[in-house]
């Protein structure tokens, strides 16, 4: 059982830190929700915008993470200024309201599209910086199991935002612009209940006042700290090379997540699957990221990640040649790895950071990651015209992005010596 480092023999304020981690892991899966939730009905939008490429849609996902990225290093940078409850309850309604927006634009309009993703992002870009900070100020020792936590939140959105999606269009015939409604209203709504359960700034006080020093970690105080001696420049250096790996399973993660409705559409000849499909892709995370969270707490953190990178680059390879009876098992175990590099590699950057610049750091992380990751859904619907839209052109690509985790799984695995705890 988690039990919080302040609170622990306090039952009611250990209930308002469980409340605290419930209400942020319901948040991150609304965050990443909406981040896919549209992407099994591209081609409807694509028609109903008249784009004639798969480059005009997935344009706009690029559009999305490029304002999210960096809106995560501007809230990174004031993370500790910021009330955590205030700004991640005002960054989850405006995100609602701008998908809900969604409903008002017209087939002429694919602009304002580019704009309300901004908006959304900008949004959901709070998140990272202020949530993974709060969660493990709140739980110091146990920094893998809760970032598995609150990741399997993301993992419920990821998996079971698309499949609420297809069963919306397919079973009740909604359209894209009426299923954007429904989704932007809700978030909105749990933005306003998620401030009843995060810690205002009195209570973070409170904990500042009381809280013992996290257990010291290799490199920690030199981190991005501005030590004089040669160990910042190497704890800098090894957090840099964890975050240029994160960004090569970026980049694949969110390529195959914007061009399976078209891949799939075209090996299937069925457009209704893909929310299942996409389902399929998320679904281990709700099992596999608390459970490799947990396991990343006793064992080490880099091979747990580098074997979890290597696993997740073969299932592309997989794909690449799999025929339409076996992708639902790839896109499964595609999934498996995917989310086991998650947790474990947050527990990496956590662990080599202090509770005053992880905010920063976290910041740079996911601006990093999600920044270079736009550039995939864009590249792989250029590259993706360029080669005529195939199903061969679709293979080839896959064979391509699977070789970006894949390098940076070597890579994990021969750093593993210096990241051990």
């Amino acid at each position: 059982m988690l039990r919080n480092a302040v609170y622990q023999n306090n039952k009611t304020r250990q209930g308002a830190a469980l409340g605290a981690i419930a209400a942020v892991t319901v948040l991150h899966g609304l965050i990443h929700g909406y981040s896919i939730f549209l992407s099994p009905l591209n081609e409807q939008m694509r028609l109903f915008f008249g784009a004639g490429t798969i480059t005009a849609i997935t344009a706009m996902k690029a559009t999305y993470l490029v304002i999210y990225a960096t809106g995560n290093l501007f809230v990174g940078v004031f993370t500790n200024r910021l009330s955590a409850r205030a700004t991640l309850a005002t960054g989850m309604v405006v995100n609602g309201l701008a998908v809900a927006g969604f409903a008002l634009v017209g087939p002429d309009q694919l602009p304002v599209m580019h704009l309300l993703w901004g908006i959304a992002a900008l949004g959901g870009s709070v998140y990272h910086p202020i949530a993974n900070v709060l969660i493990t100020r709140l739980y110091p020792n146990r920094k893998g199991t809760v970032l598995g936590i609150t990741g399997m939140g993301a993992a419920v959105g990821f998996a079971f935002a698309p499949l609420l999606t297809g069963l919306l269009s397919g079973q009740l015939g909604f359209g894209w612009q009426q299923i954007a409604l429904l989704f932007g209203v809700s978030g909105a709504g749990m933005g306003i209940v998620a401030w009843f359960f995060i810690p205002g700034r009195a209570a973070m006080r409170e904990h500042a006042r009381t809280h013992p020093p996290e257990p010291s970690a290799p490199d920690r105080r030199a981190a991005l700290t501005g030590s004089t001696d040669g160990a910042a420049t190497s704890g800098t250096l090894l957090i840099g090379m964890v975050i240029a790996i994160a960004c090569l399973r970026e980049i694949a993660m969110w390529s195959v997540l914007d061009i399976s409705d078209f891949f799939l559409t075209a090996v299937l000849a069925d457009s209704t699957r893909t929310g299942w499909f996409l389902f399929l892709l998320y679904l281990p995370g709700v099992f596999v990221k608390p459970l490799v969270g947990s396991l990343s707490d006793r064992i080490g953190r880099a091979e747990l990640s580098g074997g979890a990178l290597l696993l997740y680059g073969l299932t592309f390879a997989a794909a690449a040649i799999a025929g339409p009876g076996e992708l639902a098992w790839v896109y499964l175990l595609m999934g498996v790895g995917q989310a086991a590099t998650i947790p474990s590699i947050e527990a990496i950057v956590a662990d080599r950071t202090t509770a005053q610049n992880r905010g920063l750091v976290f910041g740079i992380f996911v601006t990093a990651g999600i920044g270079l990751g736009a550039v995939g859904p864009l590249v792989s619907g250029i590259v993706l015209d360029a080669w005529g839209g195939s199903i061969e052109a679709f293979r080839r690509w896959y064979l391509v992005l699977g070789a970006l985790p894949f390098a940076g799984g070597m890579l994990m695995v021969g750093l593993r010596s210096r990241l051990s705890r």
